[in-house]
């Protein structure tokens, strides 16, 4: 296991950037764009990128895919890989619709139900298993399978209390083909091989820097490529599908629609925004801007991109810069962190929450790691098993006293040691407290040493881009769709600001598809293509 490029890796064995005979660089492009014609035209390689060139292939288009990065895989790669299956298709539509809050039409949320029913049969016709058991599969008896109480992970849907969350059925992954290629990982593993089955070029290092338009606000015919020779035109007879990811490592764009910069879990210098502004350009208009998905996660200095955080016991609490706690910790679900810790001091104006600070004491340390693996871009970071690695790093603060470790880190240490003291009394009493956690769901914290670490809503994506109907068909302000346009995955998701779980990847497969029917449905932009 080394540190290289500000992640954790362990070697080039891992399979992570494989390529194949259908890969290509930039310096490529020139001569495949003078042997190909191109039907599609598909901008970005991750999860939508791929479900679209397959299913477009399928029906017998030619594809030609465009990744601004020097691998393949986007955030897909590095998630938690869930398909999201449904027990009740009308309630799912209802629970969906209920959580949208009025911000995403009944259509696309209909489309996405019904879409999301032909994935397993689809994933199996491309040679993949769908399981219900990853943990047991992967990694049967290792530490990956502990129960963690913090944060908390709902099976079913993240929102319960909402009407017909009883509709959702189980979250299903790809069976792995290697016990180190698990979740985010095992699911790239099946849409990469079958990515390569199609033959379809797919050329990396192509930054997408413009879309080409028959005149202002006409149909989309092509995209402008960047490449180190100059820019280069690109067209396509059925347009262009945009599934070039979000804005997760965009602090001007995070700042605009968040109010302040978040850490971020995929890989940096990726999701940049390249696709909403191109989009824009082209006359599209925006929705769910502010919606993100994210869990718990740190910021340590060493590491570029954030790491996933966990508390595997009830001996902890949760508080912001003054010390006190704001929240029922054990009932925070893994995606919704960012709604209580986005709140702005309305005083002071700033960010009270961002960073939190997680408090426990030496029973929890010894209890388990405060990190969960297998998501992100540094997933493969080797957290100790009793936390030491992290202490002598420096990452977790250790003190005597919760005097001390308030002092360290730069908290009030009265206010610390009131709300630590009346969590303590709660506890022992056995009392439920004024956030509703019930002393069943707590340890007093009472043996020294003490610790505490910084957290922060961690991204693992933006949902935000431009506004798509039922069809992929990105939409116009007036919702006029601009023909020869189409979006699939984060860029334009249907997920607003509650967001119900299990729903990226599976949104990925079932636009990216969508996606590609209707382009290819649609008649010929132009009537001959010879690039």
């Amino acid at each position: 296991m080394t540190f290289v490029d500000g992640r954790w890796d362990s070697g080039p064995d891992t399979g992570d950037f494989d390529r194949f005979d259908n890969y290509f660089t930039v310096d490529d492009l020139p001569r495949l764009l003078s042997e190909n014609e191109v039907d599609l035209i598909v901008v970005g390689a991750g999860g939508a990128g791929a479900a679209a060139t397959i299913e477009a292939t399928d029906r017998g288009a030619s594809v030609l895919v465009l990744e601004k990065a020097d691998h393949t895989g986007g955030s897909t790669h590095y998630s938690g890989g869930t398909v999201r299956l449904i027990d009740d298709p009308a309630g799912a539509v209802e629970h969906y619709l209920a959580l949208a809050q009025g911000t995403t039409d009944r259509e696309s949320i209909q489309a996405f139900v019904n879409g999301l029913a032909e994935i397993p049969d689809w994933i199996g016709a491309h040679g993949g298993v769908l399981t219900g058991d990853t943990y047991a599969v992967a990694k049967e008896g290792s530490d990956i399978a502990k129960r963690r109480v913090f944060p908390a992970a709902r099976l079913g849907s993240a929102f319960p209390d909402f009407p017909h969350s009883d509709s959702m059925g189980p979250r299903m992954h790809l069976r792995p083909q290697r016990p180190d290629r698990i979740w985010g990982a095992a699911m790239w593993d099946f849409l990469r091989t079958a990515l390569a089955q199609t033959g379809a070029p797919v050329v990396t290092g192509a930054r997408v820097t413009a879309l080409l338009q028959a005149g202002p606000g006409g149909a989309v015919t092509g995209v402008q490529v960047a490449t180190p020779g100059g820019s280069l035109t690109v067209t396509a007879k059925h347009g262009v599908i945009l599934a070039a990811g979000g804005f997760a490592w965009d602090p001007d764009l995070q700042r605009q629609y968040f109010g302040t910069e978040l850490p971020a879990m995929s890989p940096p210098r990726r999701n940049t925004g390249d696709g909403i502004r191109i989009a824009q350009a082209a006359g599209a208009d925006l929705w769910h801007m502010t919606a993100t998905s994210t869990t718990i996660g740190y910021r340590f200095p060493e590491l570029d991109a954030a790491l996933a955080a966990e508390v595997p016991v009830n001996g902890f609490i949760m508080v912001d810069q003054e010390g006190h706690r704001y929240s029922r910790e054990t009932l925070l679900e893994t995606h919704s962190f960012t709604h209580p810790m986005l709140y702005q001091d309305p005083l002071k104006g700033t960010f009270l929450r961002i960073p939190s600070y997680i408090v426990l004491d030496e029973k929890t340390r010894l209890a388990g790691p405060l990190s969960s693996v297998g998501l992100g871009h540094n997933r493969r970071y080797p957290w100790s098993s009793d936390n030491s690695a992290e202490i002598e790093r420096g990452w977790i603060v250790a003190a005597d006293t919760i005097e001390e470790l308030a002092e360290k880190l730069g908290l009030p240490a009265a206010d610390l040691v009131a709300t630590v003291d009346r969590y303590n009394e709660r506890s022992r009493a056995g009392e439920t407290d004024e956030w509703g956690r019930p002393a069943s769901e707590t340890i007093p914290l009472d043996t020294a040493p003490y610790y505490g670490v910084a957290v922060y809503p961690a991204l693992l994506n933006t949902q935000g881009g431009p506004r798509r109907n039922a069809r992929g068909e990105v939409l116009r302000p007036d919702g006029a769709p601009i023909p020869g346009l189409y979006s699939a995955g984060e860029l334009g998701s249907i997920w607003s600001r509650l967001y119900p779980g299990g729903g990226n990847v599976s949104e990925a497969l079932v636009s990216g598809r969508a996606a590609a029917a209707s382009a290819l449905a649609a008649e010929s932009l132009i009537p001959s293509v010879a690039v």
